[in-house]
């Protein structure tokens, strides 16, 4: 058998029509389909495990230890690495974790952070960066979509059968894609300054604009895994939470319960039938055919929590601590089945504060 899931970082599900290419290829996309957190570090382990978040990165068991195939793990965001033991069950797992592609990365598996030799050495990075910002010689912020294909179709030539995950950074902030006519130094100085609070109206535009492209150049890329995996292939595809864009002034993904960050973009295709409802601790138990953990084949209801915070959906409505309100229209309304399935949802609590500093640096949040 072969089984793949793509995950997407950031991707908010009025996006997903940007990505026509990934669109077609589906047997079936889901509008009701809704993150367990708001930031990577309390969805994933519903996406892999099948469980709620409880700070410390994946809870229970790894969905890859129920594959029998070569398996192969190759994510690109530090907070779903080896660390927070994301690899377990894969006979190939790579992430930028503990000696990733660049020089910042490469000395931090010799280094001791906050050692006096670290200090310097991060002191020369900060000044190399400095420098190549100056001159225009700027990478992409995470490793690009076209290395992680390259590398998981060369983990599955002639082989049988094998289950895959890739998780790509695009679109997350800072957005810098490919096509355009600013440098990809100016579009990140430029996302950063946008998410920071600083900019005008045009500068805006401009960043929702490098977002959306983001999401067109990465459906472009995922083409030649459509084009080169076996028709009878399983997958499913999703994002990991959504973006906000500028809503209510609010950018990134904050600690919101919000639709545009709860109500995620998902598709599958050879895959089991699921109900109206889907949550991402579901995704487990559609890759395996059974359900898994606390993973179902067809729900009514979704929950998701943030800190203190906890929301719960169903095909019509979201309800949080401030009420209920339609998913379609943002409309106050009334829903006591909802509610009363709110009030008795008490998960375990995941805030960003958990994860390891030095991995909420390089993702850009410190």
């Amino acid at each position: 058998m072969k089984t793949l899931l793509v995950t997407v970082d950031s991707l908010r599900r009025d996006h997903f029509k940007y990505m026509p290419e990934t669109q077609s290829f589906l047997d079936t996309t889901h509008d009701r389909a809704f993150a367990p957190s708001t930031a990577t570090l309390g969805s994933f382990p519903g996406i892999i495990g099948g469980n709620f978040p409880n700070g410390a990165g994946l809870t229970g068991e790894n969905v890859a230890t129920k594959f029998d195939e070569h398996s192969v793990g190759l994510t690109t965001n530090h907070l779903i690495s080896e660390e927070y033991g994301y690899h377990e069950g894969f006979d190939v797992f790579d992430s930028p974790k503990g000696g990733g592609d660049t020089i910042k990365d490469k000395g931090a598996v010799f280094l001791t952070r906050g050692s006096f030799a670290y200090r310097i050495a991060s002191w020369g990075w900060n000044q190399y960066q400095r420098f190549t910002k100056l001159t225009g010689d700027v990478k992409k912020s995470f490793r690009p979509a076209e290395d992680v294909i390259a590398q998981f179709t060369s983990e599955i030539d002639s082989r049988e059968d094998w289950f895959g995950w890739l998780h790509f950074m695009e679109p997350h902030h800072p957005y810098d894609p490919d096509g355009g006519d600013l440098s990809r130094a100016a579009t990140q100085r430029l996302t950063r300054k946008v998410l920071a609070g600083g900019g005008d109206e045009s500068d805006r535009e401009r960043v929702r604009e490098l977002y959306r492209r983001e999401v067109v150049e990465l459906d472009e890329k995922l083409s030649t895994i459509w084009d080169a995996i076996p028709d009878d292939t399983r997958v499913v595809v999703c994002g990991d939470h959504g973006e906000l864009l500028g809503e209510d002034e609010l950018w990134g993904h904050p600690g919101e319960m919000r639709p545009e960050l709860l109500n995620v973009p998902f598709g599958t295709k050879n895959a089991p039938e699921l109900g109206n409802v889907v949550s991402l601790l579901d995704v487990p138990s559609v890759l395996t055919d059974s359900e898994h953990k606390l993973g179902k084949l067809d729900r009514d209801v979704a929950f998701a929590t943030y800190g203190e915070k906890k929301a719960a959906m169903n095909e019509n409505n979201i309800a949080t601590d401030a009420g209920v309100r339609t998913l379609d229209g943002d409309e106050p309304t009334e829903d006591p089945d909802l509610e009363r399935a709110l009030d008795r949802f008490d998960p375990e609590r995941v805030v960003k504060k958990d994860a390891l500093e030095e991995d909420l640096e390089d993702l850009g949040y410190l």
